[in-house]
C-alpha cells in the first residue's frame, strides 16, 4: 500500500509529538516517583539507623527514632521462630512479615512487597536472631504515580488532537496556494496551446482559401501550397498527441508499472540513434543489469523525447553522450549534447507538466514545444527527478534520477 506524501508528513509529525511528550512526560513522572520512593526509603533507614547503633535497646532506639520524627511507620518484632509482635502501627495495612528471603534481604537495603497494599520494608536483625521490621506504605506513591501516568496519557492525547489540527490546516492552506498555481499554470497552458494550434488552423485556412478561390493557378504554387498545408497538419497533429500525453500523465492513474532494465532500454535507443546518426560522435556509458519500477511505455517515451530534440535542436555532427549508472538507491541518467545548449535562464526554471512551451525553439523544426514539459511529467509519474543543466560538452544535459527497484 502506497501513501501520500501528506499522509506520511502527518505520520511521522504525530509521532515524534506523541515520542517526545511521552519521553518527557515519562521520564517526569518516573523520576518523580524515585525521588517519592527515595524519601521512603531513607526515614526507613533513619530508623534502622537508629535500631543499629543500639544494639541493646535496639527496638526502644527504632520507636524512639519513630516518634521523634513522627514518622508514619509500623514497627514490629519478627522471632527467630516466626512469632511477630506490633510495636508500632500505622496507616499501612499490614498484612504480617512477608517470606524469610525477603526479610533477610531487607537487612542489607529496602526492598519493595508488592500486593494489594504495598510497602517497602527494612529489616534490622538483633544480636538474639530476632528481626525488627520497619515498613512504610508506598500506595499513596504508586497512586500519585498512577495519576501522573493518567494525566500524561490526556495531555498526550490532546497534543496529538493540537497536531492534526495544525496538519489539517496547514495542508489546507497548502493545497489552496497549490489549486491557485495549478490554475494559473492551467490558464497559462491553455492559452499557449490555443495559440499554438490556431497558428496552423490559420495557415491551413489561408492555403485551402487561396486554391478554393483558385487564386494559385501556378503548378508550383499549388505544390507549394499543399506542401505547407501539410506540414501544418502535422505540426497540430504532434501537439495534438503531446497534449493528450501530458492529459494521460496527468490523471492518477498510470499505466503498467513493472520492474524493467533501464540499461538494455537505454542501450536499445541509443544503438538505434547511433545507427540513424551516423555523423555524429556517440558515447554510451551504461552500466548493464540496473533494475527499476516504472512503465516500459513512459520511460521510452522520455528517451524519444530527449533524443528526438537533440536531432532537432542540434547539427547533424554535433557529438552525444548517454550515461546511466547506479547512485546510492537511485539511477542517474544523463542524456548529453555538444549543441547551442538553452538560455542560462532556462537551467535555473522549474519545468513542470503544464509549463509554458519552450520559446527559445524554433517551430520550423515540427515540434510542438512540449518536449521538456513532457519529459518532466514522465519522470514525475515515475516517482524521480529531472532536471536541466550544461553539458561538459557544451549543449545541453538532461538529468534524471528514478528509484531502483527493490528487491
Amino acid at each position: 500500500m502506497k501513501f501520500s506524501n501528506t499522509t506520511r508528513t502527518s505520520f511521522f509529525t504525530i509521532l515524534l509529538i506523541t515520542i517526545l511528550t511521552v519521553g518527557i512526560g515519562g521520564y517526569s513522572a518516573i523520576h518523580t516517583r524515585n525521588a517519592e520512593v527515595s524519601e521512603v526509603n531513607a526515614s526507613l533507614e533513619f530508623v534502622a539507623q537508629a535500631a543499629i547503633e543500639n544494639p541493646r535497646q535496639s527496638v526502644g532506639a527504632a520507636l524512639f527514632a519513630i516518634e521523634q520524627l513522627t514518622l508514619n511507620i509500623t514497627l514490629t518484632l519478627l522471632t527467630s521462630e516466626g512469632q511477630e509482635t506490633l510495636i508500632n502501627e500505622s496507616s499501612l495495612n499490614y498484612q504480617g512479615a512477608p517470606p524469610a528471603q525477603l526479610v533477610r534481604e531487607a537487612s542489607r537495603k529496602p526492598v519493595k512487597i508488592s500486593g494489594e497494599y504495598p510497602y517497602q520494608l527494612r529489616s534490622v536483625q538483633t544480636p538474639g536472631g530476632d528481626f525488627i521490621l520497619i515498613a512504610k506504605s508506598i500506595s499513596e506513591v504508586d497512586s500519585h504515580f498512577d495519576r501522573n501516568i493518567t494525566s500524561l496519557a490526556i495531555f498526550t492525547l490532546i497534543a496529538d488532537s493540537f497536531t492534526v489540527l495544525l496538519l489539517l490546516l496547514y495542508f489546507r492552506r497548502t493545497n489552496q496556494r497549490d489549486q491557485l498555481e495549478s490554475l494559473s499554470r492551467m490558464q497559462e497552458f491553455l492559452g499557449d496551446a490555443s495559440h499554438e494550434l490556431r497558428t496552423p488552423l490559420t495557415v491551413i485556412k489561408g492555403y485551402v482559401e487561396m486554391l478554393s478561390k483558385k487564386q494559385l493557378s501556378a503548378e508550383s504554387d499549388q505544390e507549394r501550397a499543399f506542401t505547407r498545408v501539410g506540414s501544418e497538419i502535422n505540426r497540430m497533429e504532434n501537439l495534438i498527441q503531446d497534449l493528450l500525453l501530458l492529459a494521460e500523465l496527468g490523471e492518477s492513474g498510470s499505466r503498467d508499472i513493472e520492474k524493467i532494465d533501464v540499461s538494455e532500454i537505454l542501450l536499445s535507443h541509443g544503438t538505434d540513434f547511433t545507427t540513424l546518426n551516423p555523423q555524429r560522435r556517440v558515447t554510451l556509458a551504461i552500466e548493464s543489469g540496473i533494475d527499476i519500477a516504472a512503465s516500459r511505455d513512459y520511460l521510452s517515451r522520455f528517451i524519444q523525447n530527449a533524443l528526438t530534440n537533440i536531432m532537432r535542436h542540434t547539427k547533424p555532427e554535433d557529438s552525444v553522450q548517454i550515461t546511466c549508472k547506479k547512485s546510492g538507491k537511485f539511477v542517474h541518467i544523463a542524456i548529453e549534447d555538444s549543441g547551442p545548449g538553452l538560455p542560462d535562464g532556462a537551467y535555473r526554471e522549474d519545468i513542470r507538466s503544464l509549463n509554458r512551451f519552450d520559446k527559445s525553439r524554433s517551430r520550423e523544426n515540427g515540434g510542438s514545444g512540449l518536449g521538456m514539459s513532457i519529459m518532466s511529467a514522465v519522470i514525475e509519474k515515475l516517482n524521480g527527478r529531472f532536471s536541466l543543466r550544461k553539458s561538459d560538452l557544451g549543449g545541453l544535459a538532461i538529468v534524471v534520477d528514478l528509484p531502483l527497484a527493490k528487491d
